[in-house]
């Protein structure tokens, strides 16, 4: 049996210009007062953040090491990946929505 030395992902999405996607498509949207009931002048220091969620499609390949007989040596598979993936951007009042996370959905 072959012993794995590494995986690397050459898979991803362009982040920027998901987040001008979102930022370009979503209305306008007014900041709303915040006053959580029972939290009393802890909630007035703190402000909403909006947030929201896209999916999108990553394709790529994932490069697989395996270790071989020869010494410091290694050998390289090459495997496509397509996958889509749930993207969570999230903004405060007065800034562009960022990536803040995202998930594989495979």
């Amino acid at each position: 049996m072959k012993k794995i030395a590494l995986v690397e992902s050459k898979a991803g999405f362009q982040q920027r210009l998901l987040e001008k996607f979102v930022q370009d498509n979503l209305p306008a949207h007014t900041q709303k007062q915040n006053n959580i009931s029972g939290l009393g002048a802890f909630a007035e220091k703190f402000k909403e953040i909006e947030s929201c969620a896209a999916e999108t499609p990553v394709n790529g390949t994932v490069e697989i090491f395996f270790e071989t007989t020869e010494p410091n040596a290694l050998r390289r598979m090459s495997v496509p990946v397509m996958s889509r993936f749930f993207v969570y951007c999230a903004r405060d009042e007065r800034d562009n929505y960022k990536v803040a996370w995202a998930s594989s959905l495979s």
